[in-house]
């Protein structure tokens, strides 16, 4: 017997996939499961219990998970359990990161799919990776976006191409410190090969200094780098304005060559469809990606002038006379919302706020201080938001319970005619008020509409 632990996306896949491979399989969910954790608690004791697999949004400290691991039963995650079933002739691209990982992804799968290979897209963003390994299609890759809660555990999954995206502070709640939530997410590398291609953001110096501890550490058996930049210091980097591409991409761009000969220019950046700094590193990546994959700088080159932002990331969904209004419900933490406010020029009026999650709120307080028009704040952290506010001496905001309340606020004090950004950009969880950011942003976008009218874009 094999229980699954938590009715989730993970939960049913993981559960779907074992049953097709014979398994006898029950589902615990105190909520829709097939028993309850109280039940399942009497399964310990009484019966024989191959393994449990747990959904990520479970943590280790949960009592029945504690149980288990005391009886010395197995605990796996879905990721692990659909790696074990897959075709290993499938390639695995998989990124992680606290910022850009589902933009990274989703845009990866379109430029794979595009270039003509067979491509699904899974894990932490759309469909588990189970019910992908389930169909048992014939696939050339398998895009997987990977959260921290996934890389738990020591996980089994060897990706042929991995990254980390970037680092910054989040899920406190969850990790006794921001390095121990770091450190979970370098296991994206833990079974990478010779033969496996790591790319890194050399950017990124905390990212740098925690992969010569990681290697210390895990022993890693040095996948093949390819380096990133948005300056002049990568394989694939930016100069003047354009990106380009090292000859030999697992060669890095330094002054000793010349760049003409040493590199082909791709693209200028203000070409790219999708703005941002934070848009340029995941675009990077993909660039990468694409690269080791074999695509043409032709395809590539269109792709990037032609895509769309994705839903709930910095989308353009709605427009009132001059001013736009934009969905960032994915802005799920600090680093994130406040890249978002650095990307339009326009004057920013700002939605924030949601679940506690335990983390600093200053640099959100600095840089609403710093660029923000105006600002609204709800939902369970609004008064610690408030209080960052206060601390920079910024006092252009308003706080309500919810965020109706925020667009009922716009609509009786806001002049449309004017030209402004009104950006809702949580900088946390949505859990305080909504089941998932997805959920926030959907509900967001239709009170919009309902509150101001239709779309007059």
């Amino acid at each position: 017997m094999i229980i699954v632990f938590g009715a989730g996306i993970s939960g049913i896949g993981a559960k779907n996939l074992l049953e097709s491979k014979g398994k006898e399989v029950i589902l615990v969910d105190d909520k829709v499961g097939e028993i309850n954790t109280e039940k399942a608690l009497d399964i310990l004791e009484t019966k024989d219990v191959e393994y449990i697999v747990k959904s990520p949004g479970i943590s280790f400290e949960n009592s029945f998970v504690k149980k288990a691991i005391e009886k010395g039963i197995a605990i796996y995650s879905e990721i692990d359990i659909a790696y074990e079933y897959m075709n290993k002739d499938i390639q695995i691209i998989a990124f992680t990161g606290t910022n850009g990982k589902t933009t990274t992804c989703t845009k990866t799968y379109e430029m794979l799919k595009k270039a003509g290979f067979n491509v699904e897209l899974g894990g932490n963003v759309g469909r588990s990776f189970a019910e992908i390994v389930k169909e048992n299609k014939e696939l050339d890759y398998i895009v997987l976006e990977l959260s921290s809660y996934q890389l738990e555990n020591h996980p089994k999954v060897k990706p042929y191409i991995s990254g980390i995206i970037n680092l910054t502070p989040d899920h406190l709640g969850r990790y006794k410190d921001v390095e121990e939530y770091y450190m979970t997410k370098f296991n994206i590398f833990l079974n990478q090969g010779k033969r496996d291609k790591m790319i890194v953001n050399v950017d990124d110096s905390t990212f740098l200094n925690l992969y010569k501890k990681a290697k210390e550490l895990e022993n890693y058996k040095n996948p093949k780098r390819i380096y990133i930049s948005k300056n002049t210091k990568g394989s694939i980097f930016v100069s003047n304005g354009s990106i380009y591409i090292m000859k030999d991409i697992y060669e890095m761009y330094n002054s000793k060559f010349n760049l003409i000969q040493s590199a082909d220019k791709l693209i200028d950046v203000k070409d790219l469809a999708l703005k941002g700094e934070h848009n340029l590193e995941n675009m990077l990546f993909l660039i990468a990606t694409a690269k080791i994959c074999g695509i043409p700088n032709k395809v590539i080159r269109n792709y990037l002038k032609e895509t769309k932002s994705i839903e709930h990331r910095m989308e353009d969904f709605y427009k009132k006379s001059n001013t736009i209004f934009i969905n960032d419900s994915k802005g799920t933490n600090v680093a994130s919302t406040n890249k978002a406010i650095n990307s339009y020029e326009n004057d920013i009026i700002l939605i924030c706020g949601g679940e506690d999650k335990k983390v600093p709120l200053d640099e959100l307080g600095i840089e609403i201080g710093r660029n923000v028009k105006f600002t609204y704040i709800y939902g369970e952290n609004r008064y610690l938001i408030e209080k960052e506010l206060k601390k920079v001496g910024y006092n252009k905001y308003a706080i309500f319970e919810t965020v109706d309340e925020c667009i009922k606020h716009i609509k009786e004090n806001v002049n449309f005619e004017e030209d402004n950004t009104i950006l809702y950009s949580p900088a946390t969880a949505s859990f305080d008020q909504f089941k998932n950011f997805e959920e926030r942003g959907r509900y967001f976008k239709n009170r919009v509409i309902e509150i101001l009218g239709e779309n007059n874009a």
